[in-house]
């Protein structure tokens, strides 16, 4: 069991397993459950500890004074969440959860789950805004921050190519927005975001994004774009000259009739959805299991398939799962109520063209399916 949750990532924080946060004595004191925290797989001792906080690898008696603040703040855990064995102190990774080490732990096993969960866990910088006082300390910090900077930089830049190249590009755009609060100077990430606004049809935000990006480059780097974001700047001009005029994004924009293949047991989130579809323009088909989806797939073409992923008969994985070998190309938006992000991942990794969670909202619903059915025109793919 969790008895502490110590986070690192974004603002230093430490909260209990009945979720009170806790506070902790003065920097110095944090100094330390900062450095214990770091070093949680590991055994400092009293020495190094003097050495880093105090400058004096024989400041036992200063050190044993931190260590008593801590146990202080700490009076109503179980003693064992801090084990001093007279020579070492450390927290007890039995019962301590600490992010950094979560972090550390998925990007050494780097699948796409695993860079899913490392990117939800990078809240932020470490320790972005936390200064000790202690010049040694704030530098020891000052270098891992920049490590863990790298690393989350490389992780998000990975997972933004796997969702690119999956075409969810309002994930995309999440990403590569979260790639430029790391690193707003990174002018390949902001065409990157351009040309993923332009996809999903909005050239007015890819040219504020534009604006945004000559404004930073001129800030931080005291440069102009390139030539590659001024070939983009151009494109947009001509989308925008090219735009047709607003309308609103309740209506289905097509050449003629979309038929769309709901899969959903849920009478409630059926009748909803079905509703939000049809009063947008779809003409919508619905059964409630995995089984007869797949009838309806094999007796016609349905230009989109929206199939809730925990459903009778078959699971809707496994319903794509047969799609895929039987190559019906009809492109899928999974909706689910299910938590976590392997269902997410793993509905990336067969190739579906969208993923929602409950409940599902009308505007961000039409608005992915309005991106998909133009990226399947595009493609040439479904009915």
């Amino acid at each position: 069991m969790v008895l502490l949750s110590i986070r690192l990532l974004g603002d230093l924080s430490a909260v209990d397993y009945r979720g009170n946060a806790l506070s902790i004595g003065n920097r110095r004191t944090q100094a330390l459950v900062v450095y214990l925290a770091m070093k949680i797989s590991n055994t400092p001792s009293i020495r190094e500890i003097g050495e880093l906080l105090f400058g004096d690898p024989a400041a036992a008696v200063q050190v044993r004074e931190l260590v008593r603040d801590l146990r202080y703040a700490l009076r109503f855990l179980s003693p064992d969440v801090l084990i001093d064995d007279g020579v070492t102190v450390r927290f007890n990774k039995e019962v301590v959860d600490i992010d950094v080490q979560h972090f550390n732990d998925l990007i050494a096993a780097p699948s796409l789950n695993s860079i899913r969960k490392a990117a939800d866990v990078y809240r932020g910088d470490l320790l972005l805004t936390f200064t000790s006082g202690i010049p040694a300390f704030d530098a020891w910090i000052a270098e891992r921050r920049l490590t863990f900077s790298r690393a989350a930089m490389a992780i998000f830049g990975n997972l933004l190519t796997a969702l690119i190249r999956a075409g969810w590009w309002e994930e995309a755009t999440e990403t590569a927005a979260r790639l430029l609060e790391l690193d707003p100077s990174q002018e390949v990430v902001h065409r990157t975001l351009i040309r993923l606004q332009l996809e999903q049809g909005r050239p007015e935000a890819a040219m504020r994004r534009y604006h945004d990006c000559v404004e930073v480059l001129r800030r931080e780097s005291n440069r102009e774009p390139g030539p590659e974001t001024e070939r983009l700047r151009r494109e947009i001009e001509n989308a925008l000259k090219n735009a047709p005029a607003t309308t609103t994004i309740g209506r289905a924009q097509t050449t003629g009739p979309v038929l769309i293949l709901l899969v959903e047991d849920d009478l409630v989130s059926a009748a909803l959805v079905e509703g939000y579809l049809t009063e947008a323009g779809y003409d919508v088909v619905t059964v409630k299991d995995g089984g007869h989806a797949l009838v309806e797939l094999g007796s016609r073409g349905f230009d989109l398939l929206i199939l809730d992923i925990n459903i009778p008969t078959l699971s809707g994985m496994k319903v794509f799962e047969i799609m895929v070998q039987k190559r019906i190309e009809t492109p899928a938006l999974f909706i689910t109520g299910m938590t976590g992000t392997e269902v997410e991942t793993q509905s990336l990794e067969m190739g579906a063209s969208g993923f929602l969670r409950k409940p599902v909202s009308r505007d961000v619903l039409l608005q992915k399916i309005r991106g998909i059915l133009e990226r399947s025109r595009r493609e040439g793919v479904g009915s």
